[in-house]
């Protein structure tokens, strides 16, 4: 991947940084299984320049790769990388700074970018791991655990405690303990009947794409992009807050 475009530095910048720093886990185990196809990571050299390293194996805490501008041999180590990307069925898969440059660009431009770097740069697939690790992951945890069915599992993912306190915060209604315990226990109950009656919902065989809208303290406010297989999409907002000790835990859906 050539190493031609600028682009500004920003806070959206900064979340695709986040992605792929909090996504290359999966890179690394795909790398790390004898993937074959063509595969880069994205670091800062001596000269303080941002470039590619290209057909990559991870070896010892550290990427090993060619350098594409000279096609000399080169290895940094692991935490040098601030992105990765894969081509798969002349798809692009990671790659979160050339999404960001690819969405500066006007529509007539996006198509002449794609052909120049001979590949398809769609919405993409934020493979975050399903864990409460992040606060995607947690979204992804919960969605796993309801396309299993697993009601213990569900409820882990969950704070009702927090939940209840967006709702008051959310409705302008004065905090009391009395009325916090109230929604809290309104909010638990809810969900199971509304499980019991409509049955779980499924997330197999989807992609997501991940966009922070807003933060407050402990607490972010995360859209899902839900992509299906034929195409179509979905979009659900959640806060997600974080609990000392216990992760990120998904709160509210926001309509």
């Amino acid at each position: 991947m050539k190493n031609t475009f600028e682009f500004e530095i920003n806070d959206d910048y900064l979340y695709l940084l986040y992605k792929a720093k909090n996504t290359i886990w999966y890179f690394n185990e795909l790398i790390g299984d004898g993937y074959c196809g063509y595969s880069a990571i994205k670091f800062k050299n001596k000269d303080e320049i941002f470039v590619w390293l290209e057909n990559v194996r991870v070896e010892n805490g550290r990427y090993h790769g060619v350098l594409p501008e000279n096609n000399e041999v080169h290895s940094i180590l692991i935490a040098e990388a601030i992105d990765w990307m894969l081509i798969v069925d002349q798809r692009l898969i990671g790659g979160y700074t050339i999404r960001y440059y690819n969405e500066t660009l006007s529509e007539d431009k996006k198509v002449d970018f794609e052909i120049h770097c001979g590949f398809r740069i769609d919405l993409g697939n934020d493979l975050f791991k399903a864990d409460r690790s992040t606060a995607e992951g947690a979204i992804i945890a919960l969605e796993n655990f309801y396309s299993e069915k697993n009601i213990e599992g569900v409820l882990s993912c969950k704070d009702f405690n927090m939940e209840a306190e967006n709702v008051l915060l959310e409705s302008n209604l004065e905090f009391s303990k009395d009325i916090h315990s109230k929604i809290k226990t309104v909010l638990k109950i809810s969900l199971l009947e509304d499980l019991e009656r409509n049955g779980f919902p499924n997330f197999e065989n989807i992609e997501r794409v991940f966009t922070l809208l807003d933060s407050r303290a402990g607490q972010q406010f995360i859209e899902e992009r839900i992509i299906f297989e034929n195409g179509s999409t979905v979009s659900n907002k959640f806060w997600v807050g974080f609990i000392k000790d216990d992760g990120w835990k998904v709160l509210n859906l926001v309509d």
